[in-house]
């Protein structure tokens, strides 16, 4: 296979997933006639389901994003093994929709917040887990366009987004809805510009430059 038919799969998944999330959202069923009031009483227990479609939009947004960056820009090449590893990527990207749906539906239930944080865990370490066979074999797969710098990026995206996964999904047992926000905060270190560079700053640590080793070596 070659890489343009995996980024079109992929790109189909993803399309499909999104699309799914809505459906979760069903209109209530009321008598008519309908006055205001009622229609806004029967829109109000949507409220958790909303919520949880828009946070999740956005996730999948970041992943898709960060997925076509991983293949467009990184990788020059594809293979077997990195081809499963996609496959089961997205076997977890299609479940999404049911774990979102799951804790729309019961957002104060731990087995709910567990579930959808797991998810979302999974995916990350495949992601993850495609930079690293990527890294470990460079000549093979990466572009030698790509800069050092833009590696050890999407290396702290990955730790950022592992460690608010693992710290959401402890909480889930002591409350579903501080686990939920953990599970979207690290939508800001994907979508709003220069929040990596500012966090250098902030806390004192360098990801290094953007030019590429010569000899591919680690940094």
């Amino acid at each position: 296979m070659n890489k343009g038919r995996l980024e079109a799969f992929s790109d189909g998944v993803f399309s499909i997933v999104v699309t799914l999330l809505v459906f979760s959202i069903k209109l209530p069923v009321l008598q008519q006639p309908v006055t205001d009031v009622q229609l806004w009483k029967g829109i109000a227990p949507l409220a958790p389901i909303i919520s949880v479609y828009f946070i999740t939009f956005a996730v999948l947004s970041v992943l898709w994003v960060n997925h076509h960056f991983l293949f467009h820009a990184f990788a020059k090449s594809i293979d077997r093994w990195l081809n499963l590893l996609n496959l089961a990527y997205l076997m977890f990207v299609a479940f999404v929709p049911f774990s979102a749906q799951l804790i729309g539906e019961y957002p104060t239930h731990q087995p709910a917040a567990l579930v959808y944080g797991i998810n979302l865990l999974v995916i990350i370490l495949l992601s993850s887990s495609m930079l690293y066979y990527m890294r470990t074999n460079r000549e093979k797969f990466l572009s030698p366009a790509i800069s050092q710098r833009l590696i050890n990026q999407a290396r702290f995206r990955a730790y950022l987004s592992i460690s608010c996964y693992v710290i959401g999904i402890a909480l889930s047992w002591l409350s579903p809805a501080l686990s939920i926000f953990f599970y979207a905060f690290p939508v800001v270190f994907n979508i709003i510009p220069g929040t990596v560079d500012a966090a250098e700053r902030l806390f004192g640590f360098d990801l290094g430059e953007g030019d590429v080793p010569a000899n591919w070596e680690e940094q």
